[in-house]
């Protein structure tokens, strides 16, 4: 096998396309799972499907896109290759080869590329033939829909399970979610009392689902016999409509779930505009409730603001405890940072926390991205992230010119100097009081790390003909920002001002 690390990061790169191309999470889980390689033999990684049906049908299709995440991952200069070539029509008995292009070969489960084959029609004497192994095929691709819909169906119903990595240890608390966690602790001590039901919600990416699992395993830890079912909405959507009304086991869905002691649910605001699951999760709810079992549901909007839901339902997520998740802020997203890094074995100093952290605004998730990037840098270079290499990543993993700055060395010399309670021109002049030069540093720092200026320009926005004064401030900051924690606290201050005023802009 290869490095796990690089595993990981590949297989997760994988199923997020392939659920861009239109497959459900399950079902991209399990092909990412399929093709995880297994050896590289000089510039191809090599995997082995040994799932004939998955391999033929959804990894053969898209053996590009596999290899472009592949490259991604390893690097341009790496091909893929699956060990087990799929099966091929052309080589297939009773099928004419010299009737091979009349027909399209293709049999592929995404939405961009309807399951079919193409008939070519013949018209003779007025009437329209269809060659004579035609239908033979259209009925093989018929079955093989069939099955594929079974597999899925099938691998949609298998219960999902906790992950374990997911508990209140591993959950980094700070300032924007520590209601969120207290309660999520309460909860998970005395189920199914004073917070239930438990409703969290926040934008994504905040730590929600972590929470989630947290509960679940803190319960399952004290009460190893409890029935815990953790599922998302579109798990309670697929049990409702294939196997409840499709296939006509309602009773079995309802028994599933009215057996569980607790049920803990992500991303309720996907059961909008599905009045069939909402009638459903409304009983469900009610059962539990009133045999004072534990439900913890997750959404990205307060329970008023989920458009296309009923309003009972909405009315009985409003009667337990209601928590949000905010976005963290800049010392938060640094202590994640930090966290975070070290658990994955990334060697980055504080500067380099600080600089992500500017721009890594949004989420957890994007932060761990980010993090993970800069690992497999790592790992295929054998050298430690630089402000340089952490600047290229930012740049490719946002947007264009979000990266840039939208405040000016002005305005970071303002905000510097309303910190220090001193006057423009201290700052801006040549007094050598230690008061005024620490000033200057940072905001000379600030000035290149946040608005990418250069040395040059940064001296000249101070009045400095000598640009080696610059240099040495750099120098002097990241120094002290290793052993002064009393500038240290003051430079995180000013930049979670500056922070603030990029953010509003």
């Amino acid at each position: 096998m290869l490095d796990r690390d690089f595993n990981q990061i590949f297989s997760e790169k994988l199923r997020i396309r392939f659920v861009e191309l239109g497959l459900s999470k399950s079902t991209a889980t399990k092909i990412a799972k399929l093709v995880t390689p297994i050896r590289i033999d000089g510039n191809t990684i090599i995997s082995s499907c040994a799932d004939p049906f998955y391999r033929d049908q959804f990894i053969s299709p898209k053996i590009d896109e596999i290899e472009k995440i592949a490259k991604q991952c390893f690097g341009s200069e790496f091909s893929f290759k699956i060990d087990s070539q799929p099966i091929d029509f052309k080589h297939q008995k009773n099928i004419p080869h010299t009737s091979l292009p009349e027909i399209r070969d293709e049999i592929t489960l995404f939405p961009d590329d309807n399951i079919y084959y193409s008939e070519k029609k013949k018209k003779t004497k007025g009437k329209i033939q269809q060659d004579n192994f035609v239908q033979p095929k259209i009925e093989e691709a018929n079955q093989l829909n069939k099955e594929s819909t079974e597999l899925i169906t099938q691998n949609n119903e298998k219960p999902r399970t906790l992950d374990a990595s997911q508990n209140f240890s591993t959950f980094i608390r700070c300032e924007s979610n520590l209601v969120a966690y207290s309660a999520c602790e309460a909860v998970a001590k005395n189920p199914g009392n004073l917070s239930n039901p438990l409703f969290i919600y926040g934008a994504t990416g905040l730590g929600k689902t972590h929470l989630l699992h947290s509960v679940g395993n803190e319960i399952q830890h004290k009460i190893p016999d409890a029935k815990i079912l953790y599922i998302t909405s579109e798990d309670f959507v697929n049990d409702v409509i294939h196997r409840g009304i499709r296939v006509g086991k309602m009773d079995e869905v309802r028994m599933k779930y009215s057996a569980c002691d607790v049920l803990l649910v992500d991303d309720i605001q996907f059961l909008e505009k599905k009045d069939a699951c909402q009638i459903e999760f409304f009983h469900t709810f009610n059962e539990l409730y009133q045999k004072r079992k534990q439900i913890v549901i997750t959404s990205d909007k307060f329970p008023k603001d989920i458009p296309n839901i009923e309003e009972r339902l909405k009315s009985r997520f409003l009667q337990g405890l209601l928590v949000d998740i905010e976005p963290p802020g800049f010392e938060d997203r640094v202590a994640i940072i930090e966290t975070k890094a070290n658990l994955i074995g990334l060697k980055i100093n504080q500067e380099i926390s600080f600089l992500i952290a500017t721009h890594a605004k949004t989420n957890v998730r994007e932060i761990q991205g980010l993090l993970k990037d800069l690992l497999m840098n790592q790992h295929m270079t054998g050298r430690s992230p630089t402000i340089e290499s952490v600047t290229a990543i930012l740049k490719r993993r946002f947007p264009t010119g979000s990266v840039e700055s939208t405040i000016d060395i002005a305005a970071i010399q303002k905000v510097v100097a309303n910190h220090f309670q001193i006057k423009m021109s201290d700052l801006m002049g040549q007094s050598r009081q230690q008061k005024f030069v620490v000033a200057r540093h940072i905001a000379m720092f600030l000035a290149k790390e946040m608005i990418g200026l250069q040395i040059v320009a940064i001296a000249s926005a101070f009045g400095k003909k000598d640009h080696t004064t610059v240099l040495h401030a750099m120098s002097k900051v990241k120094e002290s920002l290793e052993k002064d924690d009393e500038f240290r606290g003051n430079f995180v201050q000013i930049k979670r001002k500056i922070d603030q005023i990029m953010q509003s802009n």
